[in-house]
């Protein structure tokens, strides 16, 4: 009675949020910003991968730095490895003491010491990302026009992070209503948000923004190629188009990624999805401004030629291409688990039960398309994965031959978020897969996804307040505090992991009502048999 009773409450309030698509993507708005935004708040400042270089080229930029001048002279032994990647510029004085990593960084049982303090003055700073894509941080510098530097700006940069990634995540679920099976493909997305997509979102790194607009992409392009045989929606093509648009300007490998999408987004199409999208005038002129984004993306590349800084100062090794490539397959298995969540400088693995509850999920989803689906997505699918594995291995043992790996999880994020959701897309063209979205089905995928993200939450809350490997109550005697109390951040995400997972997974159209008569229904047909 219980249950029907929470179902009868929950069930008209789910369904009127989700009554026009306005109020679908402010809802998913909200929600998914909370989550991300609880986690910029549970990481203390700089605890971002590139944190601070991403921070110190944002204020400059939008003073007038494009890309600084090289340093002369002797520079911190923290960026001494990394010289030639390293530039000067005109930034607050009081970055200048963290212009590297923290001083917790690469030591999971360091909780969080140091704090900014120091002028507001401008100073000559070192950055080693003066000569990265300028997109991202032109646009989250604002915040050094309305705040003055500090902890505060690097909190606010976080939030307006937070929001642009929000956004697309929004977007992308605010799609799914245009599908023949949106429930499905809600869990696809859910998988798809993995918690180092929301970790990633939650700082001030291009990398965050980057994913999500590629998840925007895969959902909203997918749904564009499968819908366009009738009708071209407008609304979804400018949703493909600033997608597109992002990923392109986002990071160096933002060109690559969008090809391959696209490539992967017309194998959905058929003929006639083509055709119309060819003749849509404002699909066109999208493509053109996407295209513009691409060349001027690839300009910048060959002109200013952003160097990788885990590239500088290795010597090649003497390895043949086949022991180069052998060492990368080699590391496929520790990418897997940071795509999954390894947060702050590589220093705080999720949980165990993290990954294996994310990756029973997961390959449920994979191998049942592979059972169900046509041969047509099967091998779509199949192509899209081996792309995530073999794409790296190319880039780190053919161009970039060195001493040692330098890939990580997170850069191959914009394409393999793409696994699940072709999965359920899949799925969602199958009369058995249509079938699979049950109650309990619904249910048990919630609670993998939900328990899993909590338990990264805290782990990573509690290697910044207590250390990687201290006491379970976190909360209890804190060496660090957020700005929040972690009790409260602790709880507070539990609340919305439990709204994030009922909005998305929550069947569409259910009510006691719905239920009882679908029932009655089985249960008549089953006496008649």
């Amino acid at each position: 009675m219980r249950t029907v009773s929470l179902v009868s409450k929950v069930g008209p309030v789910v369904n009127g949020l989700r009554s026009t698509s306005r109020r679908v993507w402010w809802t998913s708005f909200v929600i998914v910003a909370a989550l991300i935004g609880l986690w910029g708040l549970s990481n203390p400042v700089f605890a971002g991968p590139d944190e601070p270089t991403h921070v110190i080229r944002a204020d400059a930029l939008d003073h007038g730095e494009l890309t600084g001048r090289e340093p002369r002279g002797r520079l911190d032994k923290q960026l001494d490895p990394v010289r030639e990647s390293v530039r000067l510029v005109r930034a607050p004085e009081i970055y200048l003491p963290v212009s590297g990593p923290p001083c917790y960084a690469h030591h999971k049982d360091i909780t969080a010491c140091f704090n900014i303090i120091g002028s507001g003055r401008d100073t000559d700073v070192p950055t080693y990302a003066a000569d990265q894509p300028p997109a991202y941080d032109a646009v989250v510098g604002i915040v050094s026009w309305v705040r003055t530097p500090g902890a505060g700006t690097v909190y606010f940069m976080r939030l307006l992070s937070a929001l642009i990634t929000g956004a697309f995540i929004a977007t992308a679920i605010t799609a799914l209503r245009r599908t023949s099976a949106p429930t499905l493909m809600a869990a696809g997305l859910v998988i798809a948000l993995t918690p180092m997509v929301l970790f990633m979102g939650s700082v001030v790194n291009p990398n965050g923004v980057e994913i999500g607009a590629s998840i925007a992409l895969w959902v909203c392009g997918i749904v564009l190629a499968s819908a366009s045989s009738t009708r071209v929606d407008n609304r979804l093509v400018t949703a493909v188009g600033i997608a597109g648009c992002v990923l392109a300007l986002s990071r160096q490998l933002g060109p690559l990624w969008l090809g391959l999408i696209a490539l992967a987004v017309l194998g959905v199409a058929n003929r006639a999805a083509l055709r119309n999208l060819a003749r849509s005038g404002w699909a066109r002129l999208w493509g053109v401004l996407v295209l513009g984004s691409v060349f001027s993306q690839i300009a910048w590349d060959v002109i200013v030629r952003p160097r990788d800084t885990t590239l500088v100062d290795r010597a090649p090794t003497g390895l043949s291409a086949l022991e180069a490539i052998e060492d990368s397959i080699g590391s496929t298995y520790r990418w897997y688990r940071e795509m999954i969540g390894w947060f702050g400088w590589l220093d705080t693995p999720a949980p165990v039960l993290t990954w294996l509850l994310w990756t029973a999920v997961i390959a449920f989803f994979v191998f049942v398309a592979v059972a169900w689906a046509s041969r047509r997505h099967v091998m779509l699918l199949v192509a899209v994965l081996a792309s995530v594995v073999v794409v790296p291995i190319v880039i780190e043992a053919t161009p970039y031959r060195a001493a040692g790996n330098f890939w990580q999880g997170r850069y191959a994020l914009p394409l393999a978020v793409g696994v699940p959701v072709v999965a359920a897309f899949a799925l969602a063209a199958t009369q058995r897969g249509r079938e699979l979205v049950t109650t309990r089905f619904l249910f048990s995928v919630g609670v993998a996804v939900g328990v899993a993200h909590l338990l990264a939450f805290a782990q990573n809350l509690r290697r910044y307040t207590v250390g990687y490997h201290g006491e379970i109550q976190y909360w209890r005697h804190a060496r660090w505090l957020p700005p929040v109390s972690p009790l409260l951040l602790t709880i507070a995400y539990a609340l919305v992991v439990l709204a994030f997972t009922a909005w998305l997974l929550w069947p569409a159209k259910l009510t006691p009502a719905h239920e009882t008569s679908s029932l009655r229904l089985n249960r008549s047909e089953g006496a008649r048999r």
